[in-house]
């Protein structure tokens, strides 16, 4: 890593609207917390926090913890880890696709937990002090791939957008994040790039050794 990309790497936390990103499985153990649960809320908090911990989502109050993430920077692309302690520590945050219950694998990305050594990474796009855009970067290149793709494997793709998932719960509101623009009853039509607040917590961090 050479200087430049030293100075531009961070932990920080992210914000969006004064609410804290959190990983899914966070934000069900704060619902699970609550002093009063139906059966039904229940069943679906524990099934999530179980089984679909592993996406990022937005908290439901401002005041919840918000996940640390290590922005590593190389050549003003970033590599984005999971740096707070527990369950997915150290683990890439990748747009990747995800698969059915009736195993059809989505056209879109979602922002995911994945141990792939070969996660996405992201482009910053400040907009001004303080808040950023991320935008999607193509996949590198890994061993046995044609050279052909070398000139493409750093190219800023599409931004970063918001949409909302139905759940079974109809007041449980959760967010995505997704590399795509979708088209669906369960999507908010129109959206836009996402804007993040950037909370910077640290600076020239070369690993998750030096940040744990």
């Amino acid at each position: 890593m050479n200087q430049d990309d030293l100075n531009k790497s961070v932990v920080a936390h992210l914000f969006l609207a004064g609410k804290p990103l959190v990983l899914n499985y966070q934000l069900m153990e704060k619902r699970l917390a609550r002093p009063r649960l139906t059966t039904a809320q229940r069943t679906e908090y524990q099934r999530q926090l179980n089984y679909e911990g592993g996406f990022l989502t937005v908290a439901d109050r401002d005041d919840a913890e918000p996940l640390l993430i290590h922005f590593r920077s190389e050549n003003d692309r970033y590599t984005l880890r999971v740096a707070t302690p527990g369950r997915f520590y150290g683990y890439f945050l990748s747009m990747e696709r995800m698969q059915s219950t009736n195993g059809l694998t989505s056209s879109s990305g979602n922002l995911i937990v994945t141990q792939d050594v070969n996660p996405t990474r992201f482009y910053m796009n400040a907009l001004s002090k303080g808040y950023e855009r991320l935008f999607n970067v193509a996949r590198k290149l890994i061993v046995g791939e044609s050279d052909s793709r070398a000139d493409a494997q750093d190219k800023v793709l599409g931004p970063t957008f918001l949409y909302r998932n139905k759940t079974p719960l109809v007041n449980d509101e959760q967010q995505y994040f997704s590399d795509t623009v979708l088209r669906a009853e369960h999507v908010i039509w129109d959206p836009l790039p996402v804007e993040f607040t950037v909370q910077i917590r640290g600076a020239g961090v070369l690993a998750l050794d030096d940040i744990g």
